[in-house]
C-alpha cells in the first residue's frame, strides 16, 4: 500500500513538473464570470477568466491531456447522489449551454500530453477559477479555454 502511494505521487509530481511552473495560483481572481455568461460571446483570442465545477459528465477529465470540462455552478444538481457535479439531473440541452473545456497547452497550442485528474488537488465537482485565453474556433456552440492560470476554491464548512 505504502510503496503504491509513493508510485502515484512521484507519478503526479512527474506530471506537475511538465506543466507551467506557475500554473496554479493561490490567489482567487475577482473578476471572474459563470460558464453560462462566459459563453454568451466568446472572442478568440481575448482573455477570459472564468468559474466553475470541474464536471458536466461522469469522467470530466481526458486520460493523458491537459484537459477538463468545466461547468456552470448552477447546474450543480440538488440531490444527494454524491456525483451532482456530473449535470446528471439537467437536460442535455441545458447542460450543454453551461459547459466550457479547459485545456493547458504547448507552444504550438495543443494540449500537453499529461492528465491533470489530482494535479494540484483537482478532482470531479472541484470548484475552480480559470483565467486564460479564449482558443481559436471557439462560438455560441463552444466555448473552450487555454488556461494560463488555475486557481482551486476551498469551499470551507
Amino acid at each position: 500500500m505504502l510503496r503504491l502511494a509513493s508510485l502515484l505521487l512521484a507519478v503526479s509530481l512527474a506530471a506537475a513538473a511538465e506543466l507551467p511552473a506557475n500554473l496554479f495560483t493561490t490567489t482567487l481572481p475577482a473578476d471572474a464570470v459563470e460558464v453560462i455568461a462566459a459563453r454568451a460571446a466568446p472572442i478568440p483570442g481575448a482573455t477570459i477568466t472564468v468559474r466553475g465545477l470541474i464536471g458536466g459528465r461522469p469522467k470530466p477529465f481526458v486520460a493523458d491531456r491537459a484537459l477538463f470540462t468545466l461547468m456552470d455552478r448552477s447546474l450543480m444538481c440538488a440531490t444527494a447522489c454524491g456525483t451532482g457535479w456530473s449535470g446528471c439531473s439537467v437536460t442535455p440541452e441545458l447542460l450543454r449551454g453551461g459547459l466550457a473545456s479547459v485545456q493547458v497547452v504547448d507552444a504550438a497550442g495543443k494540449p500537453l500530453a499529461i492528465g491533470l485528474e489530482g494535479v494540484g488537488e483537482l478532482a470531479p465537482g472541484s470548484e475552480v477559477v480559470v483565467t486564460g485565453t479564449v482558443a481559436p474556433g471557439s462560438g455560441e456552440k463552444g466555448l473552450v479555454i487555454s488556461a494560463v492560470s488555475l486557481h482551486r476554491v476551498v469551499v470551507k464548512p
